[in-house]
């Protein structure tokens, strides 16, 4: 087989290779706590006692899953108006001096007869600019707890991918999650997530079209002009 195709080969081989998301830095996932064995001759039984409060589905432990219902919509608008101004007028003479303004007006008559100095200036600006962006984001995403805080909260993170047509789409999230903010159904609103970070991203061909090539970006960079 020629270079060349195994060149072409290689790279339409790395472009359709997808790499999963992996887990941001201080998301190492713990080892689940195994259940604790109830003592010989106790009434006492961790698993039964979580089935009887509620707590059997809801996500506490690390490897629990969650569901997060994930809607967010944000709006900014920033409204900016300047607007200065100012004049001076600066003007000065000279009078007489041992007869030095005589000698010089006599000598000079289109002087009007004075020697003397005026100068006005002035500047005016008028500044106005706005900005407004608009987002909103709709969906659920099933995370798993990696790990739990000292102080009980769980840290989770989750992705999933969709692939249609040769195009990969990533969901992924990050956070902090309160036990007390998860609802019976094991679920809880990105609103109530701590430190939450959600990236909607795609990979494939439409991705990219979406962005000069490689080399127009070194000539981008490389062009002073």
């Amino acid at each position: 087989m020629k270079p060349a195709v195994l060149l072409l080969t290689g790279l339409l081989a790395g472009a359709a290779a997808h790499a999963a998301p992996s887990p941001p830095s201080g998301y190492e996932a713990q080892d689940p706590a195994a259940a604790s064995a109830a003592p010989p001759g106790s009434l006492w039984s961790e698993a039964r006692t979580r089935v009887l409060i509620g707590m059997d589905g809801n996500a506490r432990r690390p490897g629990d899953l969650i569901t997060v219902d994930i809607d967010e919509e944000m709006l900014a608008e920033a409204l900016a108006d300047t607007e200065t101004g100012r004049e001076s007028n600066m003007g000065g003479g000279i009078g007489s001096l041992f007869g030095l303004t005589t000698a010089i007006t006599r000598a000079n008559p289109d002087m009007g007869g004075e020697i003397g100095l005026s100068v006005t200036s002035g500047s005016d600006f008028v500044g106005e600019g706005k900005t407004r962006r608009e987002s909103e984001f709709a969906a659920k995403l099933t995370c798993k707890v990696m790990s739990v805080e000292p102080n009980g909260n769980l840290r989770i993170w989750g992705w999933k991918e969709i692939r249609t047509n040769r195009e990969s789409q990533y969901l992924v999230l990050t956070g902090l999650v309160r036990p007390r903010d998860i609802k019976a159904n094991n679920t809880v609103e990105s609103q109530w997530i701590g430190e939450a970070s959600i990236g909607f991203d795609g990979k494939g061909v439409i991705a990219d079209k979406q962005g000069p090539g490689i080399a127009h970006r070194v000539m981008d960079h490389a062009w002073p002009f």
